[in-house]
Parts: C-alpha cells; sequence; structure tokens
C-alpha cells in the first residue's frame, strides 16, 4: 500500500493539472471588450459622450446609445453638437442636430474609425474620425 501512495499523490497532480489547464483554455475564449481611445487616449467602452475635435473641443457627439458594440461594427444615435465659430469660436454660436454614427475596423481591441453620413449636420460633409492609435 505505501507504494501506491505516491502514484495516487502523482495521479491527483495531474489531475488537477489538467483541470486548470482546461479552465485555463476556455477563460482565453471569453470575447474581449471592445473600447475607442477619447482625446485623452483612454479606451472607452460605449462611451455616451465623444469629443470629434481634441485640440478645441467644439465639435461633439452626446447622449449616445449603442447596439452591437463588440462586434465589427457598432452604430449609435444620439446628438451632434458643434460650434460655427462664427465670427470666431469664442463668439460662434452652438448647433445641434440627431446623428447616427458608427465605430469599425478593429485593431488591438480598439474601434480605430468613426463615421457617419450626416452630410447634412457638418457643412463640410461626412466626417471619418481616426481614433486609433493614441497620440502619446
Amino acid at each position: 500500500m505505501r507504494k501506491l501512495i505516491p502514484y495516487l499523490i502523482l495521479g491527483a497532480l495531474t489531475v488537477l493539472a489538467g483541470g486548470a489547464a482546461l479552465l485555463s483554455w476556455h477563460q482565453s475564449d471569453e470575447p474581449v471588450g471592445l473600447s475607442m481611445y477619447d482625446c485623452n487616449n483612454q479606451g472607452l467602452v460605449a462611451p455616451s459622450n465623444f469629443v470629434l475635435t481634441c485640440a478645441d473641443a467644439n465639435t461633439l457627439l452626446k447622449n449616445l446609445h449603442w447596439t452591437d458594440w463588440n462586434k465589427s461594427t457598432a452604430y449609435a444615435t444620439g446628438i451632434a453638437s458643434w460650434n460655427d465659430c462664427t465670427p470666431d469660436c469664442v463668439s460662434g454660436t452652438w448647433h445641434s442636430a440627431p446623428i447616427t454614427v458608427y465605430a469599425y475596423r478593429v485593431r488591438d481591441g480598439h474601434y480605430t474609425r468613426m463615421n457617419s453620413h450626416h452630410s447634412s449636420v457638418f457643412s463640410e460633409g461626412p466626417f471619418d474620425a481616426s481614433i486609433y492609435p493614441p497620440t502619446n
């Protein structure tokens, strides 16, 4: 019986190691949450507000409600707000309008582009924001 004890211990350790490996493998298959970088290079998950013009914050998206987050393309509806900067940005008038945007081009766990086809919202036409990689 004493000769069997080392084999029993070895068998128990083998079963435990196999169980730990299986658990580790299962956890690696879990979906990773996607994010998008903001002006401060912070990864945001389904942000409700997003500044498009980092230098002056004169164009932003507010009250965003996302669908399909963590898929290859995520969609949001919300409000676009922008300063017309007429005659200058300090004296300019703020405008807002409903907007639909989409985030796409996933790289390294982050959406790297955001776009909208609402050319009537911005006088320059649709925007295509590059939101990755971080600038630091």
